[in-house]
């Protein structure tokens, strides 16, 4: 398939073109953008075309040290902790406001930046003002306790933030690690956001705007560099206090070793081979485009995308029929191209790894019902995949592809659907599509996952928590439950 790449910056919006002329992608140090200390840069590249659209600094042990630096300062200092949570509260509203103002601008930059859809950016965007807008609302609402002690004593659990946060986030949803740094800011901390290196440039208007926000200089900082130069480094830093990471379960692995040489503790959302089981008693049709969309939307570069199909034995080829017929009228091309459904990956490495991934699959034997390829001559664009005649053992159904690769497997009974689900090192998520009741109050017991949907799928809301177990990770963001993660109690004794 030929795909026409014409020049994406053709496709901003004037305030977007306007932000991004001669604008170096650098660090944000006490709310200033600064270049690295030895001025290296790397290039940031638009997976539509594989041309060159900004700059972008490239850290190294300096820019590390500088960057908590500021952080630690602001921290120990108490401008920000220090202050009366209803004036966080106003300062963090007036955050996402901002946020809400430049929404066409950051999905802009998510789509040049990571080549996500323009129509699938908007999702972001929505993310973004919501949980930002939620968390403004905790500061005020982060409630101690006072537990029962002998007479004479009084005793109080309060809690206080962890101090500086090392927020290491992923290319797949630039726009939407906003509501993490939100989160962190309301619990009391100082920040230190390490960008992906593919996409560095919604990171920094980030941090501008929460310094126009009143948010004071110090508070939201930003790292720009490999995980190789600068990852280590961050986790280890001694003024770094807690880690959190959302990425694959190799870099959280040594993430974890890394940070276990300082006691740092650290909260990891890892990857997934997640579960989409669907039943014979489903709408056929409906239930397909719901499972195309699982694993083609985002490019199939999404954690929860549901690459392993469970499918009944009884319908399971009218099933992938019904698939590759919604797949036919996929349409590749530029992620700012309305008529597009499916963008490019985000880099040639990314690409590279989801080719080699398809030669897997047919090397270990399996069907082929929907055959794509590579595509396009100059960006980063791989055609669906939907294998048939799978096994759960074979590396495509247990190895995170992260690309529009679908592997389908059947199945007999409920216990064979669990059996199979949950036969993974990941327990991300799963997704249950049935009109029995009862069936999916058995499947949600059985499933060994942080998520289980029931005839729907990724849903999300802010104030939902996210989280997985086994090889996905632990700990848990959005929701109440990200407040306990980024703060920790202190007991207080006081004597009569």
């Amino acid at each position: 398939m030929t795909i026409e790449a014409p020049s994406t910056l053709s496709y901003l919006a004037p305030e977007t073109t306007g932000y991004l002329s001669g604008k170096l992608f650098g660090h944000v140090v006490d709310g200033a953008v600064v270049e690295s200390v030895d001025g290296r840069t790397m290039p940031v590249i638009d997976p539509s075309t594989g041309l060159e659209v900004a700059t972008a600094a490239r850290g190294a042990q300096a820019d590390v040290d500088r960057v908590v630096g500021s952080a630690r300062a602001a921290f120990d200092d108490g401008r920000w902790r220090n202050l009366g949570p209803l004036e966080k509260e106003q300062r963090l509203h007036r955050f996402s406001r901002l946020i809400d103002e430049h929404r066409t601008v950051f999905g802009d930059l998510d789509a040049v930046d990571a080549g996500l859809l323009r129509s699938y950016t908007r999702f972001l965007e929505d993310f973004g003002v919501n949980a930002t807008a939620y968390f403004a609302g905790w500061p005020s609402k982060i409630l101690g306790t006072i537990p029962p002690v002998p007479a004479g004593l009084t005793a109080q659990h309060r809690r206080v933030p962890r101090g500086v946060v090392a927020l290491v986030v992923p290319w797949n949803g630039p726009t939407a690690v906003v509501a993490f740094a939100a989160a962190i800011m309301a619990a009391g901390n100082s920040l230190v956001l390490k960008a992906a290196e593919n996409t560095p440039m919604s990171a920094v208007l980030m941090a501008e705007l929460a310094v126009e926000a009143g948010i004071p200089p110090g508070v939201f900082n930003v790292l720009q560099g490999t995980g190789a130069e600068v990852g280590e480094a961050l986790v280890t830093h001694p003024g770094t206090d807690f880690v959190m990471f959302t990425g694959s379960a190799a870099t959280g692995r040594a993430i974890q070793r890394a940070a276990a040489t300082t006691l740092t503790p650290v909260s990891l959302e890892l990857g997934g081979k997640s579960p989409f089981i669907v039943f014979d008693d489903v709408d056929i049709a409906a239930t397909a485009a719901a499972a195309t969309a699982s694993v083609w939307s985002g490019q199939g570069q999404v954690c929860t995308a549901g690459s392993r199909v469970l499918v009944q034995r009884s319908i399971h080829d009218e099933f992938v029929a019904s698939m590759v017929e919604a797949s036919r009228s996929v349409r590749l091309g530029n992620a700012f191209d309305p008529a597009s459904t499916l963008g490019p990956l985000v880099s040639r490495a990314q690409l590279d790894r989801v080719a080699s991934y398809v030669e897997i699959g047919k090397a270990e034997g399996v069907d082929v019902a929907l055959d794509g390829g590579l595509a396009g001559d100059g960006g980063f664009f791989h055609e669906p995949v939907i294998f048939t005649g799978v096994r759960n053992d074979m590396r495509i159904a247990q190895e995170e592809i992260f690309g529009p690769v679908m592997s389908v497997i059947p199945f007999d009974d409920e216990a064979d659907a669990l059996r199979i689900g949950n036969d993974v090192e990941f327990g991300l998520a799963a997704g249950v599509f049935t009109n029995d009741l009862r069936r999916s109050q058995r499947m949600i017991d059985g499933l060994d996952v942080g998520t289980v949907w029931v005839n729907t799928y990724q849903a999300g809301y802010p104030t939902v928590s996210y989280g997985g177990v086994k090889q996905s990770g632990y700990g848990r963001t959005l929701g109440e439950e990200m407040i306990h993660e980024l703060t920790h109690v202190k007991s207080v004794w006081i004597s009569a």
